[in-house]
């Protein structure tokens, strides 16, 4: 017998407002990230502000560990997508970016990942008329709706929306046991007895050593087993027969 399964999208948001001018994030799935990045222009990072936030000289308790990094975004934003540089980083996760003024809404794509060790963040304007003067695979200067100024106090905000949540994390989220690696730059990290470790490693051997005496004191395949079993009651539990 024909089914027709009817399903209501749970979307995960965060809505911020800095500076008079309102935000919101709104989680994509692979296929909408895309449809709208052909549709969309590159903008240019800025490396000077990743140097600034990410700096070695910051006291630990101003930066974000990769692994808390993860839990939180996860916790905000839903399951990492899969689609990220499984050489250069660990995790990635898609969103339409609202920026809310007081004449126009403005839509962007922002994705948020760590590359090799550090947790970044691409920006592209949506605009199928500004295609037809700029390439999509091509960096841009900030556009003046949205100035490199706004940009980086964004980020800077939402950095620290973060590292507040990481200082107490521990009363609202529970981590299960998990390990991660960035191959690129011999990083393993993730969270086991109750805490968060990250390691970086000289040489290929170190490396690969730690890998599977990490592998060996975590349950991996249990927690695989659990998100699986969550990822299927999930899907099960939102249908409705017609």
């Amino acid at each position: 017998m024909r089914q027709v399964v009817r399903q209501i999208k749970e979307r995960s948001k965060i809505e911020i407002e800095l500076n008079n001018i309102k935000y919101q994030l709104w989680r994509l799935d692979d296929y909408e990230y895309a449809k709208l990045r052909k549709n969309s222009i590159p903008i240019k990072e800025d490396y000077t502000l990743y140097k600034q936030l990410y700096s070695p000289y910051r006291r630990d308790k101003d930066k974000l560990s990769l692994g808390k990094s993860f839990v939180i975004l996860t916790w905000l934003l839903g399951e990492s997508s899969d689609y990220y540089d499984d050489w250069k980083g660990s995790f990635y996760f898609p969103l339409l970016l609202v920026i809310k003024k007081e004449r126009d809404n403005l839509f962007y794509l922002l994705k948020i990942y760590d590359h090799r060790g550090s947790l970044d963040f691409g920006l592209y304007k949506i605009s199928e008329n500004e295609l037809k003067d700029h390439k999509n695979d091509i960096l841009h200067e900030p556009f003046s709706e949205f100035s490199r100024q706004e940009i980086n106090s964004f980020w800077s905000y939402f950095y620290g929306y973060m590292l507040g949540l990481s200082q107490s994390m521990k009363l609202f989220i529970s981590p299960l046991p998990f390990i991660k690696r960035v191959d690129s730059n011999h990083i393993i990290y993730g969270f086991k007895d109750r805490d968060f470790f990250e390691e970086q490693y000289n040489s290929e051997s170190e490396y690969h050593a730690a890998i599977q005496s990490y592998k060996s004191s975590i349950d991996v395949s249990t927690w695989n087993s659990q998100k699986m079993n969550l990822m299927l009651q999930d899907i099960t539990s939102k249908v409705t027969e017609n």
